[in-house]
Formats: C-alpha cells, sequence, structure tokens
C-alpha cells in the first residue's frame, strides 16, 4: 500500500540509506518511488513480460527498435572495453532491445519494465516521467543494487514531441559521463531522425578512410588463449612491439595475424596514429601501383582530379600492415623495397618524393622463402620485411583454446542478438574438439553466430543445433587408430599426448588418465624420446 512520505527525513529512514540526494530532482523522485511502494534493498526487478505480449510491444514500435540494432551494430566495436549495457523502452518502460558489453551486467533482459513505477529512481525512469535527458549517478538510484552504476537516458520523440520511449545506458563509474551522455542523445538523435541513421553510419563510415588511416582496436589483452604456442607468440610480438623493425607474420587464413598487426601497433610507441591495412591479394594486379604509393592527376586515364595519396602516405606516422604479401607484383615489390630504403614515396606521375615514417608489418599464408626460390619474389626485399618473423599456430594445434573460443563467440553474439547466453551440452563438445577447424579462428566465429541463430529458443547448444559438416566430420588420425594393433593404438596414443602437451609429462600423464611413472613406463617400452 502507497504511504505518505512528504517528510523527506522521514523516507530516509523508512528505507534505511546513509547516503541523503543533494539535487532536487532525485529527493522527488525518491519521495515518489517510496509512494509507490517500493522497497530499496529489492535485488529483482520482477516485472517481466511473456513472449506474445514482448513481441506486440516491440511490433508496435519497430521502426524505434530496427534502428537502435542497426545504429548499435556498427558502432558497438568502438565500445569494446565500455562496460555498460545500452537499451531502449516503449513509452510505458518495457525493454524493447538490449545490447549487454558484459555478461549477466545488472541482468537486464528484454521485456522488463524500467520506469520509476517499477524501478525506482533511474535515468530511464526519470526520463520516462519528465520526458527530459536525465543522468543517475551510483548513489543517487533508489534500489540498492543499482548503486555500483551510472546511468543515463535520453526521450525519444516523435514530430509532435509525443513520448514513444527513451534509450538509455547503465555503465561503471570509471567511464566519462559526459562520453556516455553524448552517446546515449547522439543514438537518440538516430531513433528520431533530428540525425538519420544512415547519415551517422555513412559519417562513421567517411572518417575512417580519407586521410588519417584506419584505428587499430585490438590489443594483446583481447587475444584469447590458454595455448603454449599462442602464449610464446604473444610474448615474442610484445618483443617486436618495442622497436619498428619491420615484423613478419606468418600463419594460415584465419589465424588472427591482423589481430596480432594490430596489437603491435597499440603496443608501440605509434599507438595513437594511422593503422591501415591493405590486403595485397585483394587489390587488382594493374591498381597495386597506384593503390600502395598514391598518383598525381592527369597521371593515366581516369586519375582523380587533384590525385590522390597511397597508403603508405595514409599510414604516414603510424603502421601499414601488409597481409597476403606473397601475392605482391615483382614491379609493386621493387617500389616496395625503395620505399623502406629510402624512407620516401612518388606518387605515379609525380616528379618529387614524399618524405614517410611507416612501421611496416606483413602477414603471409605460405612460405615466402619457397616464392624467392622460385623468382617469384625478391631475395633482397625478403630479407628486408623477414626481420622479425613470427609464427602465428593453427587452431588444430590449440586444442586447449577451441572451447575457450566457442564460449567466448557464443557470448559475443548472443549480447548482439539482446539474448542470454547459452550453454553447450556436454554431447555436443566433443563435436568442436573433435573437428579439424581448417578455416580456424575465423571459422568457428562464423559457425557460432550460425548456430546461435538456430538456437535462439533454447538455453544449451545441442547436437541438433550444430551444422553437418561439424557433426559428419571424422577425424584422420581416428581412423588411423581403428586399423591399429593394441600396442599401436597405444602408441600412437602416447605421441599424441605429447605433442597436444608440447612435451610436457605431467600435462600428457592427465590427458591419458595415467600417471606419471606409468607414463615413463610407457616411453621406455616404445622407445620413445622426447624432441
Amino acid at each position: 500500500m502507497p504511504v505518505d512520505n512528504s517528510d523527506f527525513k522521514s523516507l530516509l529512514t523508512n528505507i534505511d540509506r546513509k547516503y541523503t540526494p543533494l539535487r532536487e530532482v532525485i529527493k522527488e523522485s525518491w519521495n515518489r518511488s517510496s509512494n509507490y511502494g517500493l522497497i530499496t534493498d529489492n535485488f529483482v526487478n520482477k516485472v517481466l513480460l511473456n513472449r506474445k505480449e514482448l513481441e506486440k510491444r516491440i511490433n508496435k514500435n519497430r521502426d524505434i527498435k530496427d534502428k537502435f540494432d542497426l545504429v548499435f551494430s556498427e558502432f558497438r566495436k568502438n565500445l569494446i572495453g565500455v562496460s555498460s549495457v545500452f537499451f531502449i523502452t516503449d513509452k510505458e518502460g518495457y525493454v524493447l532491445s538490449a545490447k549487454n558489453h558484459l555478461n549477466d551486467f545488472i541482468n537486464l533482459k528484454k521485456g522488463q519494465n524500467f520506469s520509476e513505477f517499477y524501478l525506482g529512481t533511474n535515468a530511464a525512469g526519470l526520463t520516462l516521467y519528465s520526458k527530459q535527458p536525465a543522468t543517475v549517478k551510483t548513489k543517487e538510484h533508489y534500489f540498492k543494487y543499482l548503486t555500483a552504476y551510472n546511468s543515463t537516458a535520453y526521450p525519444i520523440l516523435d514530430e509532435y514531441d509525443n513520448l514513444k520511449g527513451c534509450i538509455a545506458a547503465f555503465y561503471t563509474d570509471q567511464f566519462d559521463n559526459n562520453l556516455l551522455e553524448m552517446i546515449v542523445k547522439l543514438f537518440a538523435f538516430a531513433l528520431t531522425d533530428k540525425i538519420p541513421a544512415e547519415k551517422i553510419l555513412k559519417n562513421k563510415n567517411d572518417k575512417a578512410a580519407p586521410n588519417t588511416g584506419s584505428k587499430a582496436r585490438y590489443s594483446f589483452a583481447d587475444i584469447i588463449t590458454n595455448s603454449e604456442n599462442m602464449k610464446k607468440a604473444i610474448e615474442v610480438s610484445q618483443i617486436a612491439a618495442r622497436n619498428d623493425s619491420t615484423v613478419m607474420l606468418v600463419g594460415e587464413s584465419g589465424t588472427g595475424k591482423e589481430m596480432f598487426a594490430q596489437a603491435i601497433h597499440n603496443y608501440n610507441h605509434r599507438q595513437n596514429s594511422p593503422f591501415v591495412a591493405v590486403n595485397v591479394g585483394a587489390v587488382p594486379k594493374d591498381l597495386v601501383e597506384s593503390e600502395f604509393f598514391g598518383y598525381e592527376e592527369g597521371a593515366f586515364t581516369g586519375a582523380r582530379r587533384g590525385g590522390r595519396p597511397g597508403k603508405f602516405e595514409l599510414a604516414n606516422g603510424g603502421t601499414i600492415f601488409l597481409d597476403e604479401i606473397e601475392e605482391m607484383t615483382l614491379s609493386a615489390q621493387q617500389n616496395l623495397l625503395r620505399v623502406i630504403q629510402e624512407r620516401e614515396v612518388t606518387r605515379i606521375g609525380g616528379t618529387h618524393a614524399l618524405p614517410i615514417d611507416v612501421r611496416i608489418i606483413t602477414a603471409s599464408k605460405s612460405r615466402l622463402i619457397d616464392k624467392v626460390k622460385k623468382g617469384e619474389f625478391r631475395e633482397d626485399l625478403y630479407y628486408r620485411l623477414n626481420v622479425i618473423r613470427i609464427p602465428i599456430p593453427n587452431l588444430k594445434d590449440r586444442q586447449d583454446d577451441i572451447m575457450l573460443l566457442v564460449n567466448n563467440f557464443i557470448k559475443i553474439h548472443c549480447q548482439k542478438f539482446g539474448i542470454p547466453v547459452k550453454k553447450v551440452a556436454a554431447e555436443s563438445k566433443k563435436y568442436f574438439l573433435e573437428y579439424d577447424w581448417p578455416g580456424n579462428v575465423r571459422e568457428i566465429e562464423n559457425m557460432i553466430e550460425g548456430i546461435i541463430t538456430f538456437a535462439l529458443d533454447d538455453e544449451v547448444i545441442k547436437p541438433e543445433h550444430l551444422p553437418k559438416e561439424l557433426k559428419k566430420y571424422q577425424n584422420p588420425e581416428q581412423e588411423k587408430v581403428k586399423i591399429m594393433s593394441l600396442e599401436a593404438a597405444e602408441r600412437a596414443a602416447v605421441l599424441n599426448a605429447l605433442k597436444k602437451s608440447n612435451n610436457n609429462i605431467s600435462k600428457a600423464a592427465e590427458i591419458l588418465n595415467i600417471s606419471r611413472a606409468t607414463l615413463y613406463n610407457k616411453l621406455n617400452k616404445y622407445n620413445i624420446e622426447r624432441e
């Protein structure tokens, strides 16, 4: 039963809080929250729409919901590291879509109600009550379980200033309130067409290209691994990042070579300068030189008025990453060698050289030395690029990382879809572990996104959600074991365990589920020497 709390001191006594709000707007909201009969110690928002009612409200507000999902999907990579949840509500306060950046962040779900009537003083509730932007800081929240966070919200109004809902965010105290308020306001403008969503996305994409190059968003902390080989690659990369020597990353497609390149850049003193990535194999051969070194106006038919800077100019002061370097033409290789030696670049059709200061990182998915021997790659350029060589291991050689990556990508895609994070059934796990992953980490990420799509309504990923190629795959090593003698199979198992454990006796014994002493006996029995 609501009670009258016109006496604010009496209110503070009733709700047993040692904090007294200073802002009048917060005091008034606390009074209303108490009059609604809310208890500050309540931990869970118990109001949750059923699926049918939620779908009804989403369809009613489809325009703002779809725009929110579109804009957020484009900006989410820029918000990596911001522990937050962004969400939109309808005018009654029901959450229509939520995008988490932290697993179970404040336990927010679609269909919950964040109006002041149900959740007391919070930014979304204040905005829905007043139709004005609002920010609520930590202890100003009425419910105790929200006092670890800040919240900010902005109203979504139609062309007649009627309230349609709000966009809001909860975030930790380590982030600047002004920055989060600006982001929420920008999103609100996109949802109300004050700044059309398409224009925001166009401006975002335009800013990434013209004169500053791209921004490297990954650091070494983003590389998820338990693999000793991968940890070694990270360690060597961190050493390489301390100076500006050229680096060559070697690994199959999908192993994460560009992530390593970005991490090296962000670990280096150039971290606030441009990072320009170029897939050499994707550039048409007749455009390679103009793409890399730029051109002057009139250099050739169809040349842009005023000319165009090449990738090396765009990367000036920062880092250029040349992926699939083995695909570079011999003429372009000659120009690249000159750039490295002279530290200057001349545009096609130009008459003077432009000095540049660029750190070069290359990547190859094949043995470049083999191309040198065939005369398809310049030997002098090879040795210029191969100053520090860092092999990136394949996923099949990182057995301990497979489920780590599976669970990580499940979390990412569930957050993208605004659904609870799913678990993997035990019978599904074996398929992930037995598969060979020829596409490496890229394949595992894309496969998980598809699996989540088919498992949207289930809490657990079961075998029926998995693609056929995953379930039908038969590991060739397992086929060999089937036709071996018992002793040959045991010897093969010991060798395989040693390989998987990087010759670590304790880990190999654990894999085989035997004692160290027993493993030593089998090494002697089968005359196996550790490398």
